[in-house]
């Protein structure tokens, strides 16, 4: 037996528990060499070591153990290049998500130190907002807080089966004609791309006030000089991001092009 490794010994080499042998035997992916079968203590041989680590790697990067077996050819040995192959593109692809998710949180950030100087003002102010890329859909002009949180659920989903990378950001447009309003669209901000689905919007002087979400002003109260002089008009509703959030403390900002 000195050319075989003991269940306990193989466990202290790649540091990892007895039981998790005992579950890759379970699955199949390593069976031991070697059982007693007068007290059933089970056996590696060395180069089952190297399987181990082979199915390390594949806990590290992602892929189901259940799988394993398809990496086994019909003679039972292992076809390691596949498997690296089919890690490699798992890995390219976590790594592409963590950096979405990466630039999610940086324009998430980005939008609330540009707002760190207007938290809290009172009546109307002027400031320059950046152009912003954004994915919508039909909603009410001023819906009820189940149904804002209802559609932004529903915004995220879109982003998510489209591979499209959406932030914190959000709110609704509607758009106003000769003073009439004619129509709304709940958003989120997304980074800049190719999609049919992202919309533009301007970059710009922006009118703004700010009131609690809770307030639901009719927009026509708030800039009636603005919207009954223009022929087509749209007023943005964006939510202001503090430092700290508060679900019942959140602030609307409404902003029009100036």
């Amino acid at each position: 037996m000195e050319s075989y490794l003991s269940i306990g010994e193989v466990a202290k080499i790649r540091n990892i528990d007895v039981q998790s042998l005992r579950y890759y035997e379970k699955l199949g992916i390593l069976i031991p060499a070697y059982v007693n079968p007068e007290t059933g203590y089970r056996y590696y041989s060395l180069e089952q070591v190297m399987i181990l680590d082979t199915i390390i790697l594949c806990v590290d990067l992602g892929i189901p153990l259940k799988r394993l077996k398809e990496y086994v050819n019909k003679s039972g040995q292992l076809e390691f290049e596949k498997l690296l192959n089919d890690g490699k593109r798992l890995a390219k692809e976590k790594i592409a998500k963590i950096n979405s998710n990466i630039d999610s949180i940086d324009r998430t950030l980005r939008h609330i130190n540009a707002q760190k100087a207007f938290q809290g003002r009172v009546g109307y102010y002027t400031r320059y907002i950046f152009e912003r890329f954004i994915i919508t859909i039909d909603c009410k002009e001023r819906p009820d807080a189940k149904a804002y949180e209802k559609n932004l659920s529903n915004l995220f989903e879109i982003a998510k089966k489209n591979n499209l990378h959406a932030s914190f950001p959000h709110g609704i447009i509607s758009a106003y004609k000769n003073g009439e309003y004619q129509y709304s669209k709940m958003f989120i901000e997304t980074a800049s791309g190719s999609s049919a689905q992202i919309q533009s919007l301007p970059a710009g002087n922006y009118i703004c006030f700010q009131e609690p979400r809770e307030a639901h002003s009719n927009p026509t109260e708030i800039f009636p000089q603005k919207l009954f002089t223009k022929q087509e008009v749209n007023v943005i509703v964006s939510s202001m991001s503090p430092n700290t959030y508060k679900y019942d403390e959140v602030v609307m900002e409404l902003q029009m092009c100036a």
